[in-house]
């Protein structure tokens, strides 16, 4: 008597095990391709909204610098001036001890980032139409100056993957030049997260209608009495989320940014650069004309 065949052979068996290997493998393996990209996208968007929104949202601000100052000229020591480079700039001022535009130590990178300071004066219209300054407060008096420092700080809502000395973030703290006694204090609201460094030039008019741009220290410094006409920012940031470990992403490589060029480039600091997961990073650079510093008045 003949008998069929039931069940599988060893080798059948052993055959149907790989091809499942395979399959789960290949899974896996666009599993994970899946979430690299999707981690890379993130970090893209995380970038371009820093671009697009925060960028522009400080730059608005900071064209009103010098609005309905004394004078169109803005020189280091113009009193009231759009930018502030000392108490000089402060007339009228009750507290002495106000933060002003310079360098600060706050940085993941082997140089400081920069703080700039600017005041306005705004008119009665935009008051009437709703204006608020950098921290969302509205402002109310048409015969105070509004006060605005940008700096970086540390951010306290860390992730995962970071620090609190590596969560850096470039926030604006606002004040009024007739109450600045808690002005340096003010921590600020953050409006643009994850910046690694922050960097200011001041783009200067001398006597002879020559064009130059200066850092804040060497402007004070070598021409301090030479007009600005407009403000350049770098900035330096970073994606929100780890993008992982990818070894296409060098953190040892020097970035320029603005006249930080190949002899005097930006890297990033050892304790990023020694860090487990990686971020994608890109240089964001804006030109602003100050508008109200130009012409004559």
């Amino acid at each position: 008597m003949r008998y069929s065949q039931q069940g599988l052979t060893l080798i059948e068996l052993m055959v149907s095990l790989v091809l499942g290997l395979i399959i789960v493998a290949a899974a896996v393996m666009l599993f994970i391709a899946g979430q690299k990209s999707f981690a890379l996208q993130q970090g893209a968007a995380d970038i371009q909204d820093n671009a697009n929104f925060a960028l522009n949202y400080i730059v608005k601000d900071i064209r009103m610098a010098n609005l309905n100052a004394v004078t169109a000229t803005m020189t280091a020591s113009s009193a009231n001036g759009g930018i502030v480079f000392s108490t000089t700039n402060l007339a009228g001022v009750v507290s002495s001890t106000v933060s002003q535009s310079e360098v600060s130590n706050t940085s993941n990178v082997n140089v400081g980032s920069d703080q700039l300071v600017i005041q306005y004066l705004p008119t009665q219209a935009q008051i009437d139409s709703g204006l608020f300054d950098c921290e969302g407060s509205q402002v109310t008096d048409a015969s105070v100056y509004v006060v605005e420092r940008y700096f970086v700080r540390q951010d306290a809502n860390i992730n995962n993957n970071e620090t609190s000395a590596t969560a850096l973030a470039l926030a604006c703290a606002a004040g009024r030049s007739n109450n600045l006694t808690a002005f340096n204090n003010d921590h600020g609201q953050i409006i643009m997260k994850r910046v690694d460094y922050f960097h200011v030039l001041l783009t200067i008019q001398n006597s002879s209608g020559n064009f130059q741009d200066m850092t804040i220290k060497q402007y004070t410094t070598n021409a301090p009495t030479a007009r600005i006409v407009g403000i350049k920012l770098g900035v330096l940031v970073r994606s929100n989320q780890s993008v992982g470990i990818d070894s296409n992403i060098n953190l040892a490589k020097p970035f320029t940014i603005l006249d930080k060029s190949s002899d005097q480039s930006v890297t990033l600091n050892s304790t990023v650069q020694n860090a487990q997961s990686k971020n994608l990073r890109q240089v964001i650079t804006q030109t602003i004309a100050i508008r109200n510093a130009l012409g004559g008045r």
